[in-house]
């Protein structure tokens, strides 16, 4: 599914994203890690990528199998590298804290592995990988 990157799109792609796993038959684990990791990196890209242009696509793209789910999210924004956001902070007191990197951590956290590419001719590509051990549902 492709739409314009603004924060009114947010809920058509979760809700997307929600029906893959439902129709995957995904655990409630599974699911809860694939909708937060899914969530985060959307709304950062909604919120952050397109910073100081017109907003541009973000697609999403979920593939499922018995062995993982792939979350594929494309967009023409500026390159970004997830490797270059900074650890959050996860010591100090929460009112001291210096905002930033907590969903890339999250996300980290939640997916068994995260790739990022530059996508020719301009824009990001990020792959969000769940393996799922035992997070079908039992038929």
């Amino acid at each position: 599914m492709s739409c314009l990157a603004i924060p009114s799109s947010l809920g058509t792609l979760l809700a997307f994203l929600d029906d893959t796993c439902k129709e995957a038959g995904l655990d409630d684990e599974a699911a809860f890690a694939v909708r937060l990791a899914g969530e985060e990196a959307c709304t950062n890209i909604i919120n952050h990528a397109y910073a100081g242009v017109d907003p541009g696509p973000i697609s999403l793209e979920v593939r499922c199998d018995s062995a993982q789910v792939v979350i594929r999210i494309e967009d023409r924004a500026p390159l970004f590298s997830p490797e270059d956001a900074p650890p959050p902070d996860l010591t100090s007191d929460w009112q001291s804290r210096r905002e930033g990197g907590l969903g890339w951590h999250l996300i980290r956290q939640m997916m068994d592995e995260v790739r990022h590419e530059p996508i020719a001719g301009g824009g990001n590509r990020l792959e969000l990988i769940k393996r799922l051990r035992t997070h079908l549902k039992s038929e």
